[in-house]
């Protein structure tokens, strides 16, 4: 799957430089991977809205993820790597479960089913200490989010934590509390979740993180390429409003830039206490995030790729393999990864991720055909993608679009009436996805076929006056 044109090029030498293309197998394959992950503990970093293509990892031309960079060197880069949805709540869920967002159904304030296998609830079964750590309440037991993990220090903790100067969605409150945790479960195995707020909206105006970026033109910026409120597709309701451009560019990268500074603080604490090479270290976002290229502001409503393609680097201990990994990857995948790294069972029958173990171990070249990211307005957006192709399935009024990835990476010219064939064929792939969701999203294929919008509240579960002003905050209400 294409990286953004700008600074693409510079991306593929600078991966180059770290050797292999891909991952190189071992003597004994996976058996040796998961051996080399023996005892090891886990640190999920998610950066909230960081969009792939602002990292220089993956060939962005400026210097916004200094220390994602670093460490990439030393891991797996996943270069194709996708989100299920575009809101933080319903993504993460997918995270946790190895489900798509027409299976577990967390939407807004619903929870996770209590029955759901998750991440943690498997790692605690196998003997790990679990925290979650998070700014965002979607990310957090207010969405049920948080309900599995044996600690959970959310936004009232990091208040709590918070000093002079700070606010509490920096991520100054949740390093501190990660640090005290860390200390006291050093010689404990553990899972940890860090969701930090950065670079999602609201942008700081430190100007020590503002200043190499302010008044400059961004990396491969075009005015003709962004048209906030302007889609061939429809947008219900007011566009949210947003900087001007291209100053919120450089406001973003800022935030991206700031952001990428606490991974660092993570990576330098886990150093410091002498766990760094006992822990798989994995850094990914939730979704990215819009500034207009398809019409689209911010990020819940936009399936295309400048919100859906994500980053997820992995460090392995002691860098066990490194490279760059092609093959079209999803966040459902996290969960049967870490399950088979550290030989934890799982109900495979109800997880529809994919183990990315063959791929690390470098037996296989693909696990997946197709992969999927949803968004919801009034109507379901999907985009369904393979190795070439791109087709968005909008149940508003039946509109499709079908994108050519090798000669239109940006995904602007719509050829599903050139391309019949591979309309199908990712049609059809939709289909097979649709029959095996809990959800009926068959309308989305059939006009005749009755709509019903998903349960986004549950009955009598009461959201805080606090919690409605930190999501306020964060730009959801």
């Amino acid at each position: 799957m294409g990286l953004a044109a700008a600074g693409a090029g510079s991306c593929l030498s600078r991966l180059a430089a770290w050797g292999a293309s891909r991952p190189q197998p071992g003597a004994a394959g996976a058996d040796a991977l998961r051996d080399a992950v023996a005892g090891a503990s886990l640190v999920i970093c998610v950066l909230d809205a960081a969009r792939v293509d602002h990292f220089g990892c993956y060939g962005y031309a400026r210097e916004t993820t200094p220390n994602t960079d670093r460490l990439a060197r030393e891991s797996l880069v996943f270069r194709s790597h996708f989100c299920q949805d575009t809101h933080t709540a319903s993504s993460v869920a997918s995270m946790f479960t190895g489900q798509h967002p027409d299976t577990h159904l967390a939407y807004g304030y619903r929870q996770v089913s209590q029955s759901a296998f998750t991440i943690a609830k498997g790692l605690a079964s196998a003997g790990f200490q679990t925290a979650l750590f998070s700014s965002n309440a979607w990310a957090s037991p207010l969405g049920g989010k948080g309900l599995d993990f044996q600690n959970a220090y959310s936004t009232k903790d990091a208040l709590a934590a918070a000093q002079t100067g700070e606010e509490w969605y920096s991520p100054e409150p949740l390093l501190r509390l990660f640090e005290r945790w860390l200390k006291d479960h050093r010689k404990s195995r553990f899972f940890c979740y860090i969701h930090f707020v950065p670079p999602h909206q609201p942008y700081p105006n430190a100007e020590a993180w503002l200043a190499p970026y302010k008044g400059k033109k961004p990396p491969g910026y075009r005015p003709e390429k962004y048209h906030p409120g302007k889609s061939e597709f429809p947008i219900p309701g007011v566009v949210e409003p947003y900087p001007p451009l291209p100053e919120w560019i450089n406001l973003y990268d800022s935030n991206l830039r700031y952001a990428d500074w606490a991974a660092g603080q993570v990576v330098r604490l886990l150093r410091e206490t002498g766990v760094y090479d006992k822990t798989v270290l994995v850094v990914t976002a939730d979704h990215g995030e819009a500034f207009g290229e398809h019409g689209y502001t911010f990020h819940n409503c936009c399936p295309w790729d400048e919100v859906a393609h994500i980053p997820l680097v992995m460090r392995l201990p002691h860098a066990a393999r490194t490279g760059r990994v092609n093959a079209l990857t999803q966040c459902i995948d996290l969960l049967p990864t870490v399950c088979d790294l550290f030989r934890v069972s799982y109900p495979a029958d109800n997880v529809q991720g994919t183990s990315l173990v063959p791929l690390i171990a470098g037996s296989k070249d693909s696990v997946h055909d197709y992969v999927f990211t949803h968004s919801n307005t009034e109507r379901d957006k999907y985009m369904v993608r393979s190795a070439n192709y791109a087709l968005l399935l909008y149940g508003e009024k039946h509109q499709r679009a079908l994108y050519s990835l090798r000669e239109d990476p940006e995904q602007r010219k719509n050829v599903i009436a050139s391309h019949p064939k591979e309309s199908e064929k990712l049609t059809q792939a939709f289909r097979a996805y649709a029959k095996q969701q809990r959800w009926n999203i068959m309308y989305v294929l059939d006009p005749s076929a009755p709509y019903a919008d998903r349960p986004r509240n549950l009955p009598g579960r009461p959201v805080s006056p606090e919690t409605l002003r930190e999501l306020k905050a964060l730009g959801y209400l």
